[in-house]
């Protein structure tokens, strides 16, 4: 009897090391825009122009709910269709060959930041400072194409750190030149008029640990218990 008990504690001991395999999860943007340099921001509008239009800067954001997601995030990458619309109405437009998409952390309560308005230059600011949680060279190859950031190790902070919450992230142009002139990308992205819909954050995670290794020490606590009673 004690090597049958002895045994089962041993078979499902060694069960509870098996390591747990990661799953992706794909999460679809909840919202999206941007505010221009003078704070400004429609909540109905969710297009996420990043760069500068007519005069004036815009940085986008995107909000995503993580209240189902549980375990580690051990890797991520937010995608974003960029679009090709027609030879004149392009996603990505500049003088220059490349520019450099960073994205950033958001400290704005989101309740502010979705809201909108006018004139919340803090919010623009808040949307291209902060940590930076990954970055992208963009070129007119992406056109029509789905831009992918892989996100770095505070990316990855930040996502944990907002697990079972909303969280959302902020997107800037970094080698904007000169004061004018257009050089934007993810321009005519509003979704009805871009023909695609592609705001998405692919996680890798790895589930928390079951309750299996409780139900070993339950386990072995009754069979050393049985164990260690007098026979009669």
């Amino acid at each position: 009897m004690r090597r049958r008990v002895v045994s089962a504690v041993l078979a499902v001991a060694a069960l509870s090391v098996v390591p747990v395999s990661a799953a992706t999860i794909q999460l679809t943007a909840s919202d999206s825009g941007f505010y221009d340099s003078a704070g400004n921001h429609t909540a109905q509008n969710q297009n996420y122009l990043t760069g500068r239009f007519d005069g004036s800067e815009r940085r986008s954001f995107f909000v995503f709910d993580l209240a189902s997601v549980s375990g580690t995030v051990t890797a991520a990458t937010l995608n974003l269709y960029n679009p090709d619309v027609s030879p004149t109405l392009k996603g990505y437009v500049s003088p220059d060959p490349t520019e450099s998409l960073s994205v950033f952390d958001v400290s704005t309560p989101l309740s502010t930041l979705t809201l909108g308005g006018v004139g919340i230059a803090g919010v623009f600011d808040d949307l291209g400072t902060g940590l930076e949680v990954g970055s992208v060279m963009v070129s007119p190859a992406d056109n029509g194409q789905t831009v992918a950031i892989v996100f770095n190790a505070n990316g990855l902070a930040a996502l944990n750190a907002g697990l079972g919450g909303t969280i959302a992230f902020g997107s800037a142009i970094t080698t904007l030149s000169g004061s004018a002139g257009n050089e934007f990308v993810f321009g005519f992205s509003t979704v009805s008029f871009a023909g695609g819909d592609v705001r998405r954050l692919d996680l890798t995670v790895v589930p928390e640990p079951t309750t299996l290794a409780l139900f070993v020490l339950v386990l072995g606590t009754t069979g050393l218990r049985h164990l260690r009673r007098p026979r009669h």
